[in-house]
């Protein structure tokens, strides 16, 4: 492998939705705020393409999947619920030239998208199926003002997910339970809605707390994508710069979990390339 091109093995059609089309590929080379990052390792990774791209929008795509994934590391760190259900946003693309380009990788959820949200038990009785985590899922990011439950019934059938991958898509021994083996996916702004007031006040009141559980670069991090999310020209160059020295941390540090913890070797570690083609401004 060219240590300074990295691989992109196109694997297949990942989706598509009302915003985007996924695609699945095996990376070894991630573009993105922060600067681009080499792995020694491949992995399987989605590639979300806007069909309707506006400047920086890739990038705005990650900063929404970043916010929604650190707290989540809040949230069940602290209790709230049992398994991680947000794949780990991995890098961004912005292309604002002759043809605009924008995009965003995160890691590919493996299962099945489609299961029933409800079945016929033994005795002919529908039941609502019971989705473990789900409830205790929903109410933790409603508390922050996100709202998880939007689009995660197929538009056509409401008796059926989507946006919700299992990985064991099949009833537990009672017939109406589902394992908490899933991830949810799309945080597009039509599949899911961020009252950034809400979060805002979440952010102040909770600031010790999330400082303690995540770090305070973490919390920091969090703090300046939101405002980059809602306030982006009136922020001071020093905070983007500070922003995108914070993120591209981030991502280098998950890249090097997510590696260590799939191949269980510290010397699989992701480093910077020689080039840098992602800027926030």
């Amino acid at each position: 492998m060219d240590e300074d091109k990295g691989v992109i093995e196109f694997i297949c059609e990942g989706g598509s939705g009302s915003e985007a089309n996924v695609k699945v590929e095996l990376r070894t080379i991630f573009a993105g705020i922060g600067g681009t990052i080499i792995t020694n390792e491949g992995v399987a990774t989605a590639l979300r393409e806007e069909y309707s791209p506006t400047p920086k929008s890739g990038h705005k795509m990650f900063l929404r999947h970043t916010i929604i994934k650190k707290l989540e590391d809040y949230f069940y760190r602290k209790g709230a619920y049992m398994f991680a259900h947000i794949p780990r946003p991995l890098g961004s693309i912005s292309r604002t030239n002759e043809e605009s380009y924008e995009a965003y990788i995160y890691e590919w959820a493996f299962g099945t998208e489609s299961f029933p949200w409800e079945c016929v038990d033994k005795k002919g009785i529908r039941n609502l199926v019971v989705l473990r985590d789900w409830e205790r899922f929903v109410a933790s990011f409603n508390s922050a003002g996100i709202n998880m439950e939007l689009d995660c019934t197929d538009p056509n059938d409401g008796r059926i997910s989507q946006n919700i991958i299992h990985q064991y898509p099949k009833p537990l021994e009672n017939g109406i339970e589902m394992s908490l083996l899933w991830k949810r996916i799309d945080f597009g702004p039509m599949s899911l809605n961020i009252d950034f007031e809400k979060l805002k006040k979440f952010l102040n009141e909770n600031r010790n707390d999330l400082i303690d559980v995540l770090r305070s670069e973490r919390y920091e991090m969090i703090r300046l994508s939101v405002e980059y999310l809602t306030n982006k020209n009136k922020m001071k160059e020093i905070d983007i710069g500070r922003l995108d020295a914070l993120i591209g941390e981030y991502r280098r540090s998950s890249l090097r979990h997510y590696i260590v913890k799939n191949l269980d070797s510290s010397a699989l570690s992701p480093t910077y390339s020689k080039i840098r083609t992602e800027f926030l401004i």
